[in-house]
């Protein structure tokens, strides 16, 4: 009987291939994520390690919920920095790469340091250890179903007990690939991070909301873009929108003026909503909100009949703000949460279009809220200023001051 005794070598062995970057020799290999969890090392959120920044703790909790809650996960390849402490077997080589066996000596573990994949990396360590947590809490429920005994509580953990064992077989099926690569000098260590970072284009918010469909204010887009305030007039790969661009807004903002109206400005849609709210409700709520704008607002109409484009209402109107007409989203979310019908809310809006000028003037009605500054076509953008405006905008309605009940 040929038995191997794999817990006695001094070792690890990976198929990999090898090949040259940037004149460093680098490796990649395939782990399991379980196989992450136990081979690389532990990223500790307390300090950061040389050469690298430091990891935030929940940045890295979410990366392990993600792969825990998704099967369609997906992440790119870790990278990893290493002394030339590997031995290379070459089986064959094909225009200029290498493909052999790789041998990692397990007492020069220590040696690998983290180049890219921080989070990614303790995320899989928090997905292992909470899924062994929870897995032994469940079969300790299990266990005490079964001595009251219990049939329907015991069948609720069994279940919940194969869909962790479910999820942790999955973690051990599923790979992630990791490059290597040979660089002993940290001060050359610490070049090849900025360079990343440095040559990283990151996603667009309006790259984001068009293809991450798991976010239902995301499947609401496509469809909400065909009012016709927003046909053709929405930037979808540019997150700014100003100066002479064409566009009234970009789809960031369309998505954020989607979120408003079915939660209000300090809403959040969070797991619950994600699961119980329907795209075409929030199309038609968000339809509501356009229509009601365009009829309130005459600047508007002149942008959807043609007589006006977003490059001059920018220039005379606040409408022209995506910042403004998100205030106006959350106005009319709590407005029609008082139950005003959309004639009434429409009615204020049309109040409200007597003082949309802009450039913002001295002694502007505006300026009462705090966030306009004298001369602006736009209120501050930070999120307390956007609350501050809508308290404000939703007292006139509520108290319809002497000013707006005359204007």
């Amino acid at each position: 009987m040929n038995v191997q005794m794999t817990g006695y070598d001094t070792e690890d062995r990976y198929y990999a291939s090898r090949y040259q970057q940037g004149g460093r020799t680098v490796y990649s290999i395939d782990l399991s994520l379980a196989q992450v969890a136990a081979s690389l090392p532990r990223p500790d959120p307390s300090r950061s390690t040389p050469g690298n920044r430091r990891v935030k703790d929940s940045h890295a909790r979410s990366f392990g919920k993600y792969v825990r809650d998704n099967k369609t996960w997906i992440a790119p390849a870790l990278l990893l920095r290493a002394p030339d402490i590997f031995s290379f077997k070459v089986d064959r080589e094909v225009e200029g790469t290498q493909f052999g066996i790789l041998s990692l000596p397990r007492l020069a573990r220590t040696d690998l340091k983290i180049l890219d994949g921080q989070h990614r990396i303790l995320g899989l360590y928090y997905a292992v250890d909470d899924l062994a947590a929870e897995l032994e809490n469940i079969r300790n429920d299990l266990a005490a179903a079964r001595r009251q005994e219990n049939p329907d509580l015991e069948q609720h953990f069994h279940d919940k007990v194969n869909e962790l064992e479910e999820q942790r077989a999955r973690l051990h099926r599923d790979r992630i690939s990791v490059q290597i690569h040979i660089e002993e000098d940290l001060t050359e260590f610490q070049q090849m991070f900025v360079d990343i970072a440095d040559n990283a284009l990151g996603i667009q918010s309006a790259i984001r909301v068009r293809f991450d469909n798991r976010k239902v204010v995301n499947r609401a887009l496509d469809d909400t873009l065909e009012h016709a305030l927003l046909k053709d007039r929405v930037d979808m790969q540019q997150d700014r929108v100003g100066g002479s661009s064409p566009y009234l807004l970009g789809a960031k903002h369309v998505a954020d003026i989607i979120r408003t109206v079915t939660v209000g400005l300090a809403g959040r849609v969070g797991r619950r909503q994600e699961n119980e709210l329907r795209e075409a409700a929030l199309v038609e709520n968000t339809n509501n909100f356009l229509d009601t704008l365009v009829g309130g607002f005459p600047a508007l109409e002149s942008v959807v009949d043609g007589s006006s484009t977003p490059e001059v209402l920018r220039k005379t109107s606040l409408l022209g703000s995506a910042t403004m007409l998100r205030v106006l989203a959350g106005v009319y979310h709590e407005l029609a949460e008082d139950n005003w019908s959309e004639d009434e809310i429409q009615e204020f809006f049309s109040k409200l279009a007597r003082i949309m000028g802009a450039p913002i003037k001295k002694g502007s009605p505006w300026m009462e809220a705090g966030v306009f500054s004298r001369g602006a076509t736009a209120p501050k953008a930070r999120r307390q200023d956007l609350q501050a405006l809508a308290r404000t905008t939703i007292r006139w309605a509520r108290e319809t001051p002497k000013w707006l009940a005359t204007a």
